[in-house]
This record gives structure tokens, C-alpha cells and sequence, in this order.
């Protein structure tokens, strides 16, 4: 039960399985040459000395043994009911009965404190089994005591023990499962199924080290983990103990220090008012030091010496783990430097390992344009998504050749598909732009890169690259590819709908009501077995690419042209004219989007209030249940009303879902929760219709293109021309600006359609014993499942494993940046500069117009909690978050352009709108913030 984590003969049983992270992490580092001598002396009360309480607590036929269950099982959500069920666990703790092995383990413990520990004092640290992984830190979730005596050993490792049982972990908990989560997981009601307790339990451990008397000490990174460079160490600094930096008490002293050129890079002096220092009187503890010296508050904790000692030892730390490590250290009074632990950092940004430079290196700078455009995610890409999605692209440009992709899985090319994401190589395009260009184009696309691309982070000369263009990049090659994209094709379909967008919009339908009648038929017929999922992919984008040519010929040589006309006066024009512009922006008759969101508001409120009342956010497989239980005939206790327009509404609206360019991505038609929380976010008081908005938007666009044209009328003889390109400018907006949101939603009646069949072929898989669970599949591609179904011996699963892991380990990620380097360094904007708002106002760019004060509610995913008349956060949003908007009175967005989702479905909904606001940094859900989106800033109440 006590195991020696310093003692070279014993420390060889301190595995994680044993002592836990913290415990293991130890008794590695003092048997690394050069680290031993930095460790104090330790020891662990290992697993087997936790596990009767374990046990008691889980057998235990009292009310808490049941809180303990339900609370692992993620059944408390409410937050008082979680805080009082935690205390009760941690009350328990506190009276335990102590067995005879534990009081003989705690006797030998407390005479090594006292006999062999410095002052007779010691520090006790909880070392759980999960703590100070790769995956999960728990880090500061747990209890520390310092400063502990022998006659107070058992109390403090008993609080260490409860804090087992914190608020904090269970919250830590969930959200880094919810985090990791992905299809293969099962749906809602099997998670809540087949539950064994003692599975999520975990092992508990303690750490008991000699106190360390500090007179400076802090944490380090090896690498920053404000923007994830790995050249870059970071250490907080201040005066006693370390907890003063870790608890917020202080404001530490932090340098940041280059490991490469050996440079300080930044150093920020803290205002230090007080330390934490041992209590060397019988007893022990921690006492609290008022610093009464103004200058010593506002010195150096650091010499620079110890700086560089400091860097030293954390560079050797991180080369025994061969990761980026955090660790917490301490100097004493005769200037040792003491290593008191030491864990990996989990929230780092990880590149795949081909798009890294080493140490010193030249630089290059990528940019994930999926974010800011054509998908519009954060969401990481499965295999399949990517494959397809590459055929998607060839679609969208009218490339009509299988065997052609833009995108190959090399990152010294201009454009690369990565493990889940794809980027352009942006330090071969800065040989000949230079970033100043590159944030003035970049504007009406996302104000966010532009600040990105105008920031001091973005240095043309640190990232343009000094490498010749790769060798198929050859203006041979561009003409090649010139020749196979239909521009010329495109173009005419432009110059149509700008020459009579009236007559060229009847054209396009019928269009598309042949490509939608040929899909249905190909949805229909199914896949044929000897032709196989790829042959019937290439059909059903078929299907679709004359309607999306007419629409990127439209988009690309009439919209956007008078988009971003429309755009640059409502940015530029101060006078009320801006008003006006913003009116032109929106309201555009005929959105398909639009017309599904409507069609989810109508079918929200077909369901009595009372009947969503009955189910919470998290328990609505239940009432999905109930709707098919009605609709199979077993239950009648839904309105027929609303059950015909359930089958109606996934009929006809099935194929949309999350992220629609992903075909691993949950659709309406195969997930009725994912529809049910977009009609739970459209049901109650206060929620307006959107077609009554939509109505209104309209009749506000078509007031202001007459009263346009009335003025220009009047001045007609001064400005001849004028009249002309109103009306014909009027004619694109009224006629063709709603064709906007047409390729995607066809690429996702594709997709959609396609994921039918693909779902059709997994179940055989797994029911073969091919695939272990769902989603699987979509770690493959078409080709490879082709195979499967004619090859027995075919071993998917080989295929799958690393593809998974990759992408899961993408999902835990928490954040997806635009802009990063090949040592993983996030750029990040510099800090806005004006002069004419007041403090506490956060500066962002204006994409709708309006004021809203509210609550703010930061959000990941559309499939989130969100209730009526909160301020919707997030980083961006697609689509499928369009039914939020129905009942926000806001909407804050990092990324996002006067042409993105957002803020054209803010403008749609009549929404103010804000973008270039870094959501997850700045904003917390439950903040009371106003929202300007007429000067582009929110202010922060409470």
C-alpha cells in the first residue's frame, strides 16, 4: 500500500495501474539522469489503499452510493441536485472506516514525516488513475494539502480522497466525453443502458512529498499553450509557495522564452501583493504574507539566471517524455531548483507529423479554409468525408473526370488534404502577395482572417517560403486544368442571369426539377451490387452537376459581384444610406434554407408546449421513441396533425442534418433527436415565425430597391445610366441573390442519399463481424467498401483503427484555428486599438444591424442547449444551425464575412449581428452583454 517513488529499488512499482498519473509521472522522472537530484523525496498510497473506500462507496445500500452511480452515469444534470449530491459523497469520505492494512500504511507514513522529511512537513497530492494523462489532466480538479503534519496525515489524505467526489470532476468528466463523442458511440438511449458503475469508477491514489519551503516557484510549459508553439517556453513566476500562481491569488510574474534562439520573447511583471510561505511551527500548515514593499510587489520573482536553469530543466523534462510537458517547480532558500511534478499538456493544437518542421527550421504557414468557407466546420473529416468531399469540389467546378482531385495528401503542395482537415500552404502564395493584400481581400470573406492576416503574428518575411514552386505546379498544368473547368460555360450562365435574371431563373428550375427527379429515381433504384457504392456516388453527382453548374455560374459571375458591391457601401457609407444597404443584404424570396426553417417552426408547433415540457435537452430519445411508437400504430397519444407532418417534413427535408457536406455527419431522416432538438429550439413563447420575418425582410428590400430607383428616376438627367443598373441590379436581388444557398443544399440531398446506402452496407459489415461498431464505415472509403463486399479476407478494421484514433484525437481538439504554423503555432490577431468606446466593450466587426441585450450562451454544436432570447456564440455556424436563430436575440461569431451563414441568416431573421470576436476566450455562457451590430461592438454587463 506505500510505495517509494524516489528510491531506485522500489519505484519500478509505481505504475499508473498502482499509484496513478501524478505518482507514476514521479518516480519516472527521478530515475532520468540529471532530474533525481530535482525531486523530493516521495512516496504513494497506491491504489490498493483507496480501493475499500472505493468499494464502500459504491455497495453501500445508502442514498449516496445511488447519487455516486447516477452521478457517473451523467443522470444529475440539474446543478444544485449535483452540488448536493456531491456533498454528500464527500461527507462519507470524511467517516469511513479505516481497515488495519490502511492504519498500518498511514503509521509507517507519518514516522518517514516526521523522521526523515524536512521540517517534519509534507504535501499531499491526489494521483488518480486518469490524472495527468495524455488525453485528460484533471488538472487543479482535486484536493492538495500542504504543509501537513504527521498527526494530520489521515484527515488530509482523507479530504484528498473527496475530492474524488468534486462537482468539478464530474463536470471535467462529461465534458471531455461529450467532447470526444462521436457516432460510433451510440445513440442517446443505448448510452443510458446496460450501465455498470464500477466500469467508470477509477482508481484512487496519493502523492505524500517532502514539503518544499519555497521562497520563489510557479508553473512551466515547454510549449505555450496560449497559441501551441512548441519552440516557445512559458513560465508564471511568483513569490512562496506555487499555489499563488495555480489558485489566481497573485497576478503571476510570465515570461515567455524562445528555446531556438534563446531569447526572452515577452516578459510581463505581475503585481504580486502577498505569498504563501510554510507555517514551521508545530502544526504545520500554510500561512499568508501581505507584501507591504510597493517595489519588491512589482520586481522580478526571477533572475535570469535561474530563468535559464529553469528552461533547462523543463527542455530535459520534455525530452524524457518526448511530448510537450507542464510542470510546477520551486526554488528554495539556498537556490535549488526542485521539481515537484510534471504532466503532459492536453490542450495543445497537434498537426499531423508530416506538416511539421523541426526545431529552427524555416516556417510555413497554413490556413484551413474550410472554416471560413466552402463547408463552414470545425468539425474534423472522417476518411470518407474527405474522399468525397474532394469529389464534391470537382462538381462545384464542373470537373467532370472520377480519376482528377485538387487535393492530395502532401503539404509541400499549394493545397493538401491533411488527416481531417484540408489547407492551403499560404507561404508559397506569400512569394508573390504580401499580407497587407491578403487582408484586404479577405474582408468581405471574414473579417476575422483579415485582422489574422494584418497582425504582427503574420510576418511575410518569417513565412514566405524560399522553396521553388513544386514541380506539377507548372503553367502547363494550370492550363490543363483551366481547360477542364467549364469557366466559359459558367460565365454565359452568369451574363444570363445578369441580362434577365427573370427568364434565367424559370430556365434554372426546370433544371433543377429534372436533376431532383433523376436523384429520386437514382434514391429509389438503390445501389446495384455489381457496380457498388462508388459507381452509384458517380451517378447521383451526376445527377445533380447541371443545376449546381447553373448555380455557380450565377454565384461566381452575378452575385458576388453585386454582393460585394452592396457590401463595401454598407461598410464604407456612414450616413443612413448604410441602413439602407444592410436592407439590400437580406430578404431574398425563394431560399430553399429558409423555407426548411420555416417548415421546422410549424412543425415545432404543431406539438402542445406541455408535451415539450415533458422532456429535457437530454432525454428526447425518449420522445422519439413515443413518435415512432405513433406512427407504428403501438401508442396514439400524439396529434395525427403532427405525425403526418413529421413524415412529411422527413421526406421531404431527411437529407439535412449537422455538417451537410459530411457524410458522416447524422441526418433527419436516420437521427430523429438531431430533428427534434432543431424543433425544440422553435417551440415555446416568444419564438416568431420565421416566415412572418421573412415576410418582413422582404417588404423592407423591396421598399428601399424602389425608393433607389425612384431617386435615381429624379436624378436621370444628371446621371443617365443610373436608372438602368438600379433596375437591372434590383432584377438580381429580387430574382437570383437567393440562389446562394443552392449547391450545398444539392451536395447534401447527395450526400444524403448516399449515406442511406452506406448506413444499408455497415449493418452487413457489423453483423458480419467486418466492423466493430457504427460508424466505422466512415473511416473508409467507397473503393475500399467495394472491396469488402467481394473480398471476405479483407481486413477493415486494420484501416479503420489509426483513421479513428487520428480523428478522434481531432474532436477532443479545442479549437480549430484559420491560421497556424508548422511548429504549431496559432496566429492570433492583435488587440483591437479604438479610442471611441469605453472599457470592458469588446470590438468586432458589424454584419448585422440592430442592439440586443441578453444572455449570452457559447456554443460547439447546434445540437447544444439553447433557450429562447439568449445571444447565440460560437466560432461559425453553417446551416444546420439556421433554427437557432428563430429564437436568439443576437448572434456573436469569430468567424464570419457579410457573405458567411451568419451573418446572412442574422440578416434574414432581422438579428444583430457581431463577427471577429474570439468567442471561447472572451465570452461565457450566462454573461449579460449588449450587442451592437451597427458599430460592430459588445459590451459586457455582468
Amino acid at each position: 500500500m506505500l510505495i517509494s517513488l524516489t528510491n531506485p529499488s522500489s519505484s519500478t512499482a509505481a505504475t499508473t495501474a498502482s499509484v496513478g498519473g501524478k505518482a507514476a509521472s514521479l518516480a519516472k522522472l527521478s530515475g532520468v539522469t540529471g532530474l533525481q537530484n530535482h525531486v523530493p523525496k516521495s512516496y504513494a498510497l497506491s491504489t490498493s489503499f483507496f480501493q475499500p473506500w472505493v468499494d464502500a462507496i459504491l455497495t453501500n445500500n445508502s442514498s449516496s452510493s445511488n447519487d455516486y452511480t447516477r452521478l457517473l452515469n451523467g443522470d444529475i444534470t440539474e446543478t444544485k441536485e449535483l452540488e448536493e449530491a456531491c456533498q454528500k459523497l464527500k461527507s462519507q469520505c470524511m467517516t469511513l472506516p479505516i481497515t488495519t492494512s490502511q492504519q498500518t500504511a498511514l503509521k509507517e507514513l507519518s514516522n518517514i514525516i516526521s523522521t526523515q522529511f524536512a521540517h517534519s512537513l509534507a504535501a499531499v497530492r491526489s494521483s488518480a488513475i486518469e490524472e495527468d494523462g495524455t488525453d485528460m489532466s484533471y488538472a487543479g480538479m482535486f484536493e492538495t494539502e500542504l504543509g501537513v503534519s504527521s498527526r494530520n496525515l489521515e484527515v488530509a489524505v482523507r479530504r484528498c480522497f473527496a475530492s474524488k467526489f468534486d462537482v468539478r470532476v464530474f463536470l471535467y468528466m462529461r465534458a471531455s466525453h461529450d467532447d470526444g463523442e462521436t457516432e460510433e458511440d451510440g445513440d442517446d438511449e443505448q448510452k443510458n443502458q446496460n450501465y455498470d458503475a464500477s466500469d467508470k469508477a477509477g482508481g484512487f491514489a496519493v502523492v505524500v512529498m517532502e514539503m518544499v519551503d519555497a521562497i520563489t516557484a510557479g508553473v512551466a510549459f515547454s510549449a505555450n499553450p496560449l497559441n501551441s508553439d512548441r519552440d516557445e517556453c512559458v513560465v508564471d513566476s511568483s513569490y512562496g509557495l506555487g499555489v499563488s500562481v495555480v489558485d489566481g491569488s497573485v497576478t503571476a510574474d510570465r515570461y515567455v522564452y524562445d528555446k531556438v534562439t534563446k531569447k526572452m520573447v515577452q516578459q510581463i511583471v505581475g503585481s504580486k501583493t502577498e505569498e504563501k510561505r510554510l507555517c514551521l511551527v508545530e502544526g504545520g500548515g500554510v500561512q499568508t504574507i501581505t507584501i507591504e514593499d510597493v517595489a519588491r510587489q512589482s520586481a522580478h520573482s526571477l533572475s535570469k539566471e535561474q530563468l535559464e536553469e529553469l528552461v533547462k530543466l523543463v527542455e530535459a523534462v520534455e525530452h524524457a517524455y518526448g511530448i510537450p510537458i507542464d510542470i510546477e517547480w520551486a526554488y528554495t532558500e539556498s537556490n535549488q531548483l526542485m521539481l515537484l511534478q510534471a504532466r503532459p499538456i492536453t490542450t495543445l493544437f497537434c498537426l499531423d507529423d508530416n506538416m511539421m518542421t523541426a526545431a529552427g527550421e524555416r516556417r510555413i504557414l497554413y490556413y484551413d479554409f474550410n472554416i471560413a468557407s466552402e463547408a463552414t466546420t470545425t468539425t474534423p473529416f472522417t476518411h470518407m468525408d474527405m474522399t468525397l468531399y474532394c469529389r464534391m469540389a470537382n462538381v462545384f467546378m464542373g470537373i467532370n473526370d472520377e480519376d482528377f482531385s485538387m487535393f492530395k495528401k502532401e503539404p509541400n503542395l499549394p493545397m493538401f488534404n491533411a488527416e481531417t482537415r484540408q489547407y492551403v500552404n499560404l507561404s508559397f502564395f506569400f512569394k508573390f502577395m504580401s499580407t497587407e493584400y491578403c487582408a484586404k481581400e479577405a474582408m468581405v470573406l471574414d473579417p476575422y482572417l483579415s485582422s489574422l492576416f494584418a497582425s504582427n503574428d503574420c510576418d511575410r518575411k518569417r513565412y514566405r517560403s524560399k522553396k521553388k514552386w513544386p514541380k506539377e505546379c507548372t503553367a502547363r498544368n494550370f492550363l490543363w486544368l483551366m481547360r477542364k473547368i467549364p469557366i466559359k460555360k459558367m460565365y454565359k450562365t452568369g451574363k444570363r442571369f445578369k441580362k434577365n435574371p427573370e427568364k434565367a431563373k424559370e430556365e434554372y428550375l426546370k433544371v433543377v426539377e429534372n436533376d431532383m427527379a433523376k436523384l429520386k429515381a437514382m434514391q429509389q433504384r438503390g445501389v446495384k451490387r455489381d457496380e457498388g457504392l462508388k459507381q452509384f456516388s458517380v451517378e447521383l453527382l451526376h445527377c445533380c452537376m447541371p443545376s449546381i453548374l447553373e448555380e455557380m455560374g450565377a454565384i461566381y459571375f452575378s452575385i458576388l459581384g453585386t454582393f460585394n458591391s452592396l457590401d463595401k457601401k454598407r461598410r464604407n457609407d456612414k450616413s443612413e444610406l448604410s441602413a439602407e444597404y444592410d436592407a439590400l443584404c437580406g430578404g431574398y424570396a425563394g431560399d430553399e434554407l429558409m423555407k426548411i426553417n420555416i417548415d421546422i417552426y410549424h412543425l415545432a408547433n404543431k406539438l402542445d408546449a406541455n408535451i415539450w415540457e415533458q422532456y429535457d435537452h437530454d432525454e428526447l430519445y425518449q420522445l422519439a421513441d413515443r413518435i415512432q411508437q405513433n406512427i407504428d400504430g403501438t401508442l396514439s397519444d400524439l396529434p395525427n396533425e403532427f405525425l403526418t407532418e413529421w413524415s412529411s417534413f422527413v421526406d421531404k427535408h431527411g437529407y439535412d442534418g449537422e455538417d451537410q457536406l459530411f457524410i458522416s455527419s447524422p441526418r433527419y431522416q436516420d437521427s430523429p433527436v438531431l430533428l427534434l432538438t432543431r424543433l425544440r429550439q422553435n417551440s415555446g413563447i416568444g419564438i416568431k415565425d420565421p416566415a412572418d420575418i421573412h415576410h418582413e425582410q422582404v417588404l423592407k428590400r423591396r421598399q428601399v430597391m424602389n425608393q433607389q430607383l425612384e431617386t435615381a428616376l429624379a436624378q436621370r438627367f444628371t446621371r443617365p445610366f443610373r436608372p438602368s443598373r438600379i433596375r437591372q441590379r434590383n432584377a438580381v436581388l429580387e430574382h437570383t441573390m437567393w440562389i446562394r444557398n443552392a449547391p450545398k443544399l444539392h451536395a447534401a440531398k447527395v450526400i444524403g442519399v448516399l449515406r442511406e446506402a452506406v448506413l444499408h452496407v455497415e449493418k452487413e459489415l457489423i453483423d458480419a463481424n467486418r466492423l466493430a461498431h457504427r460508424g466505422d464505415i466512415f473511416h473508409l472509403d467507397l473503393e475500399e467498401v467495394d472491396k469488402a463486399l467481394v473480398d471476405d479476407t479483407f481486413d477493415l478494421m486494420q484501416l479503420v483503427r489509426p483513421r479513428m484514433m487520428a480523428h478522434q484525437r481531432a474532436l477532443k481538439a479545442t479549437e480549430c484555428p484559420l491560421l497556424i504554423d508548422s511548429r504549431c503555432r496559432i496566429l492570433r490577431p492583435d488587440p483591437p486599438n479604438r479610442d471611441d468606446v469605453e472599457e470592458g466593450t469588446l470590438i468586432g466587426t458589424a454584419v448585422s444591424p440592430g442592439t440586443a441585450m441578453g444572455r449570452v450562451r457559447v456554443m460547439r454544436s447546434p445540437d447544444e442547449r439553447f433557450e429562447s432570447g439568449e445571444i447565440l456564440a460560437a466560432t461559425v455556424t453553417s446551416p444546420a444551425w439556421t433554427p437557432l436563430f428563430s429564437g436568439a436575440s443576437a448572434v456573436v461569431l469569430q468567424i464570419g464575412g457579410a457573405l458567411q451563414h451568419g451573418a446572412l441568416c442574422a440578416r434574414e431573421y432581422g438579428l444583430p449581428a457581431v463577427s471577429n470576436i474570439d468567442v471561447h476566450n472572451v465570452l461565457k455562457t450566462g454573461m449579460l452583454v449588449e450587442v451592437n451590430g451597427n458599430t460592430g461592438t459588445i459590451k459586457i454587463i455582468e
